[in-house]
């Protein structure tokens, strides 16, 4: 009975989990370049990845894929949103996120008086891998920053 207990209760959380997180499912092109691009990365299981939408233009958008600890890095931004790459879910987090988003909700300020710097916001350079694609899925281009020149000039 105990057994069938705690299945249950974790049959439940998992299914809380899923339900309240978005999943984000990009197209072939674009999902199989990040998985290539990802299989270059060698480190231990305190590693993971996540990703950086950002609205370019109109119906162009720029996915940038990023590293960061799990046990140390506790900056990045919690989310309910997930991109599938082959079959693993990675944090998915949007350009907005940092224009818009706090760190600490709790110290938001007071109604009406946000704007008198209350409001911690955070900014983070993401550097590296991306990749360009529009709405519809046409790959537009890929970019590796200063990382790829630093090695086309070494």
């Amino acid at each position: 009975m105990i057994t069938f207990m705690l299945m249950l209760l974790c049959s439940i959380s998992v299914y809380s989990q899923e339900k309240d997180s978005i999943i984000y499912i990009f197209p072939d092109k674009v999902e199989t370049k990040l998985y290539d691009e990802m299989q270059k990365y060698t480190f231990n299981e305190k590693m993971s990845f996540e990703f950086y939408l950002k609205h370019i233009e109109k119906d162009t958008f720029q996915l940038f894929l990023s590293q960061y600890n799990q046990v140390l890095d506790n900056s990045w931004p919690y989310t309910n949103r997930f991109i599938l790459i082959n079959d693993k879910k990675y944090p998915l987090i949007f350009d907005y996120d940092f224009m818009f988003g706090t760190e600490k909700p709790n110290e938001a300020g007071e109604f009406g008086k946000r704007d008198d710097g209350f409001v911690l916001r955070t900014l983070r350079i993401y550097e590296g891998y991306s990749i360009k694609f529009t709405k519809t899925g046409r790959y537009v281009s890929e970019d590796w920053g200063i990382y790829r020149w630093k090695e086309e000039t070494e």
